[in-house]
Formats: C-alpha cells, sequence, structure tokens
C-alpha cells in the first residue's frame, strides 16, 4: 500500500512554519518601520479579551513617552490592534467577544456597544486599516496593521504609537508605512492575500 500525503499536509506545515516565522518577520518590519516613521512601533497579540504588546522599538521623533510597555496588557476594544486582532472572526463570534470583554477606558472614549465594535472591528479589519485617538490614554493615538495568516486570521496587528498632535502632518505616510510593513510580513511568510 502507499500512502499520498498530499497538499492538506504540505497545508499544515506551511500553517505551522507561517505561525513559527511570523513573529520574527515582524520584529524585523517592526524596527524598519520604527526607522521609516521615527515614532513608537509595537507588536500586539490577543490574550483572551484582552490585546497585549508582545514587542516594542522607541520612537525617536522626540520626549513623547507611552506608558504601555512590553506586557501591558488592555482590553481589545480600547485599541485599533485589539479591534484587527478579532477582525476576521465570523459576525456572531466578534460580538460574542465584545459582549464579554468590551470596558470602559480611563478617557472614557472608548466605545463599548458591542454592535459598534463589531462592525466597526470588520470594517477595520477588511480596510487593513485601525486608528484610535485618545481612547486608551489621553493625548495618544495609535494606527495599526494586521498581520494575516494562512487562514486570513489576525494573529499579530503592526501598531505606530504617536502623540495626537502629530496625526494631521504624519496620518498619510504612517497610515501608508504601517499597511506596507504587515504587507510585507505576510509576503516574508509566502503568504498571498488578496
Amino acid at each position: 500500500d502507499r500512502v499520498w500525503l498530499g497538499p492538506r499536509l504540505m497545508r499544515y506545515g506551511l500553517t505551522y512554519r507561517a505561525r513559527m516565522n511570523a513573529f520574527g518577520e515582524a520584529e524585523r518590519a517592526m524596527f524598519a518601520l520604527n526607522e521609516r516613521v521615527r515614532e513608537m512601533v509595537q507588536i500586539c497579540a490577543r490574550d483572551e479579551g484582552m490585546m497585549q504588546v508582545v514587542a516594542m522599538a522607541e520612537g525617536s521623533a522626540g520626549p513623547f513617552r507611552v506608558t504601555s510597555d512590553v506586557g501591558t496588557r488592555v482590553p481589545l476594544n480600547w485599541t485599533a490592534s485589539g479591534r484587527l486582532l478579532i477582525g476576521h472572526l465570523p459576525d456572531a463570534k466578534r460580538l460574542e467577544v465584545f459582549r464579554a470583554c468590551a470596558r470602559p477606558s480611563s478617557t472614557g472614549l472608548a466605545e463599548t456597544d458591542p454592535q459598534r465594535l463589531s462592525e466597526i472591528s470588520r470594517k477595520d479589519f477588511l480596510d487593513g486599516l485601525s486608528v484610535q485617538i485618545d481612547t486608551s490614554e489621553d493625548q495618544v493615538a495609535c494606527i495599526a496593521a494586521p498581520i494575516r495568516d494562512f487562514d486570513g486570521e489576525c494573529r499579530l496587528t503592526l501598531s505606530v504609537v504617536m502623540p495626537k498632535h502629530r496625526v494631521e502632518e504624519k496620518f498619510e505616510m504612517v497610515a501608508r508605512e504601517v499597511r506596507a510593513a504587515a504587507r510585507d510580513v505576510e509576503k516574508a511568510l509566502g503568504l498571498r492575500h488578496g
């Protein structure tokens, strides 16, 4: 008898390789993006109902300092990355996650309505860009892009964290660069999304 392993096993192997290499590729992209935008760049991941900062490169565009460090965890609804990290989920699942984890932020500006969050999350994921200003910290903006895996799921994000007062002058450049950096990670992993 012969055993044919076929494309399914190949897909499992590629998925495993992508997960093993994703963080390394994202970290390289984070440092390169940091050099281009001269702002803090973070890699974020989901930890149940929270978004967690898993790596960070400090900004060099001035004295601005964000209080979130590697290991910081905040509710998914507070951040651009948090919304992206569940944007790939089916409608009912996104709604369930936000019903369970949405919390008011200290600034009082984070959206807490599960239906609205579910819609924003999906739209941002499909757009490949999410933006939040003042929702997790006063005077802080975050512009994030999803890094998708072979199944089109968002496992990590790249996000540029900067002071609100620099958003207007730098938004277009930062949005373009963070999107491109996330796509470069996907391409380096051999992923091809439409």
